[in-house]
């Protein structure tokens, strides 16, 4: 191969993967998940509120439009629009510092979140966790404004969902519904899957699958980094993006733009 062929040759090969970075940072639905946020705390599940606010004023910043789960529900079985560049921010468990820094930095950037539940635990503590670290009471789920923040489903007791029988699974789905509709809670038909775990041979997912639309859960979400096509191939295997209150700002951006990366 001659050296004007080598270079050509790599100009192409260049030029393809600066392409399809472009296609993958244009298109497509980004489902960021977060857990804790604190005051000056970054660990792997809490986020320091100063760099959520960083954050958050980025994705503004690059035009990213958070949407609610309820508005991806009624894109994906109703056609509905979506704004362009949508991105959905999901926090799971539930924890009160949730009310004390997410919802003040929401209500101030005008943005919408989705709190996904744990509702065997509401008002108590993250007892999965071995963990003293209050979660919400019903009232205080009750003090947030809709427009700002809905909630969702994440299983009754925080148990993965990968060794439930279908009888467990249906169990699960029915006290959810009910504890919060008992309590007044509004919630999407929507389910985070702790520890992003869900049956993987397929003959078990596919019932698993129908069982939750059989229980009228519409989404399904578990964790994987990567960007979502829409409209959803499947509306129950939603990959979320991971943000670590460990990641550099440079590494967030990157998640945006890419989803999965590797280590740096």
């Amino acid at each position: 191969m001659t050296v004007n062929a080598f270079f050509l040759l790599f100009a192409i090969i260049v030029g393809v993967f600066l392409t399809n970075i472009l296609i993958r940072s244009k298109s497509g639905l980004r489902v960021l998940m977060y857990h804790k946020i604190s005051l000056n705390t970054n660990d792997n599940l809490t986020i320091s509120e100063d760099v959520l606010e960083k954050q958050l004023l980025y994705l503004k910043e690059k035009n990213y439009h958070p949407i609610t789960v309820q508005q991806l529900i009624e894109h994906q079985y109703q056609k509905a629009k979506l704004p362009k560049k949508p991105i959905l921010l999901t926090f799971d468990d539930g924890y009160e510092n949730n009310y004390t820094y997410l919802y003040p930095l929401l209500k101030k950037h005008a943005l919408k979140a989705t709190i996904f539940l744990p509702v065997g635990f509401i008002g108590k503590s993250n007892e999965w966790d071995e963990g003293d670290e209050a979660i919400m009471s019903f009232d205080r789920l009750k003090q947030i404004d809709s427009s700002f923040i809905e909630f969702g489903l994440h299983s009754l007791i925080h148990r993965s969902y990968k060794e439930f029988t279908t009888e467990e699974l249906i169990d699960d789905i029915s006290q959810c519904r009910s504890i919060l509709t008992e309590n007044s809670i509004p919630y999407v038909p929507a389910v985070t899957y702790p520890y992003g775990a869900y049956p993987r041979e397929q003959k078990i997912y596919e019932k698993f699958k129908e069982t939750l639309i059989n229980n009228e859960i519409q989404l399904g979400f578990r964790i994987g980094n990567r960007i979502n096509k829409l409209p959803l191939a499947d509306p129950f295997c939603i990959e979320r993006i991971d943000i670590k209150g460990t990641d550099s700002f440079f590494r967030f951006k990157l998640k945006i733009l890419l989803g999965r990366i590797k280590k740096l």
